[in-house]
This record gives C-alpha cells, structure tokens and sequence, in this order.
C-alpha cells in the first residue's frame, strides 16, 4: 500500500511539472483521484456513480459556457500498446506493414486470404545492398522488402494475402524449388480460400563492367508518374500441364500492365525445361521485379503499379 501510494506521489509530481497546461484544464481534486483510482483498482464503485452523478449536474447546469469556452485537452497514451490505430483514407499516408508483424517469417492479412506471395529466391538483392547482388540474407534490399510492400498495397485495395519471407536459397541454392514447394504445400492447405499464388524473383544479369550496368539499368527501368521505376516480367514454366493458362494469364496482366503504365512490364519469358511449382495454384505467377541493376528503391516503388494491375485484373475476370 505505501509504495502504492509513493508511485500515485511520484506520478502526480511528474505529470504537473512537464504538463503544467493540464492544471488549468481539469480540476485538482479530479486529478487527483483520477491518479489514486489508477493505482487502486479497488476504489469502490459508489465513488465512481458519485462522481458520474456530479458531472453530470456540471453538465446540465453550463452547457452554454462550454460552448462558448471550449478548451482543448492533452491526451497522454502511456505505452505503446494504448496508442490509437489511426486508419486513413489517405492516398499519401503509407501504411507500411513492418517486421513485427510476422510470426515464424509469416504475415496473414486476412481469415480468408486469396493470395500467396513467397520467394523461391529471397536472397536476390539489388543494386544498393552493401553486403552483394547474390546469395545474400540483407532482407531490407531485397526481394522481400518489395514482396512487403505489395502485401501493404494489396491489403490496402482489400486483398486477404498471405507473405512468407522463409528463405529457400539459402544455404543452398540448388534445392530453391523443392524448399519452396514445402512451404507452398504448407500453407495452402492452411488457407484453402488461396487461389493466386505469387513468387517473387528479380531477373539477374552478368555486370562486368559500369558500362553494362548503365546499360542494363536503362533497360530495366521506366519513369512513371514522373518517378523512376523498375519494370517487371512473367516467367513460364513450359514444363508445367497448365502452362498454357499460365501463360494467357500472364500475358493479359502484361498488357494491362502497359496500357494502364506503359512500358512498366517487359515482354514475357518462357523458359522451355522450366516448372517453378507452377502447378500448385490455380493462378500461379512468377514475377521478376527489376534487376541486380535496379535500386531497392525503384524496385520497391513498382510495388503499388503490380497491386493496382492485379487488383483491377482479377476483380474484372474472377
């Protein structure tokens, strides 16, 4: 009870010292209950009704000079967890969904997500990552951060979507696909409501010298909206027995994708002897976003112009 006491102390002290507004704005004594009913939870309950009672009395009694003295009052949120989720409607407020909000390398946005998003691939950096292009685990330069990002854009337009950021490239590269498939046929059956399944890559070229770069940079990147972008492609597995769907699919995005934005999507890529676990959902794509050339940053900003071109896509034909 006394350090009970000493801590309603300590706060009350605290509190009128860095807040001195507040003094002018509520009464003493209710301030200074408020402090003691807030370290003693067992303050009875009558006390309570009481002082309901008396405000209300307050109330009825000046509602015209409130009106006409209205004070603004200082709301204090003590912890991280009791400050308010703001949810704006706000085009230029991002909304940025963070790595805290995974669970075992797993976000799920929805009950009923409709769409995968993983990366065979996740060790595939761009062009800014200090720690290389190839292999590496600097999540914040890699496909994975733009795999983050569409999963923010996607959920922004009402998409329930499912992001694993699991490494299946590492440490060995050369069993990506059957790592992936594993988790492909772990999750799924976890969310049966999953019918678009996305794999998120970014194509790599040979940089031998600055002079490639430039070139490939040029090649791999467009001005939309008066800001420099990546450009983005399909890959096909001709291997796979819905190849054929998959790849009318992809091209009808591509062409979307250029009408809406032109020249934001590069012709498609088959891959004659290529599968990628392509067969696994019912609208598989493999998306290449950028290059070992392009920026994080560009690489990232393209996020928004995939999730619109899918949103408007799948809600026009399913």
């Amino acid at each position: 009870m006394f350090k009970k006491r000493i801590k309603a102390i300590t706060t009350a002290c605290v509190l009128i010292c860095i807040l001195p507004s507040i003094s002018y704005s509520i009464n003493k004594e209710e301030f200074m209950r408020f402090l003691i009913n807030s370290s003693y939870p067992e303050s009875s309950k009558k006390e309570s009704e009481d002082i309901s009672q008396n405000n209300n009395k307050k109330e009825n009694n000046s509602s015209i000079n409130k009106k006409e003295n209205k004070k603004d009052y200082i709301k204090v949120y003590v912890g991280e967890e009791n400050i308010p989720k703001i949810n704006s409607n706000s085009p230029n407020e991002e909304q940025q969904i963070t790595d805290s909000q995974y669970k075992d390398d797993l976000l799920v946005t929805n009950k009923k997500p409709r769409i995968l998003i993983y990366h065979t691939h996740g060790c595939e950096t761009y062009s800014n990552s200090p720690e290389g292009n190839y292999h590496s685990k600097d999540k914040t330069n890699s496909v994975m951060s733009v795999g983050n990002l569409l999963t923010t854009e996607l959920s922004k337009k009402g998409w329930g979507v499912v992001h694993s950021t699991k490494y299946h490239d590492y440490p060995s590269y050369n069993s990506s696909y059957q790592s992936s498939l594993k988790t492909i046929q772990e999750i799924i059956p976890k969310y049966n409501s999953i019918d678009i399944a996305i794999d998120l890559h970014r194509d790599g070229r040979d940089l031998a010298d600055s002079s490639m770069k430039k070139s490939y940079h040029d090649e791999y990147t467009t001005t939309i909206n008066g800001e420099r972008v990546a450009k983005f492609l399909f890959v096909i597995g001709a291997r796979n027995t819905n190849a054929s769907q998959i790849k009318t699919q992809a091209q009808n995005i591509t062409d979307l994708a250029n009408k809406k934005y032109p020249g934001i999507a590069l012709p498609l890529v088959e891959k004659k002897y290529g599968k990628y676990n392509q067969f696994v959902a019912k609208n598989h794509m493999l998306i290449e976003v950028g290059s070992n050339s392009t920026s994080i940053q560009e690489s990232r900003a393209t996020a928004k112009y995939i999730a619109s071109v899918l949103d408007e896509y799948f809600k026009q034909n399913q």
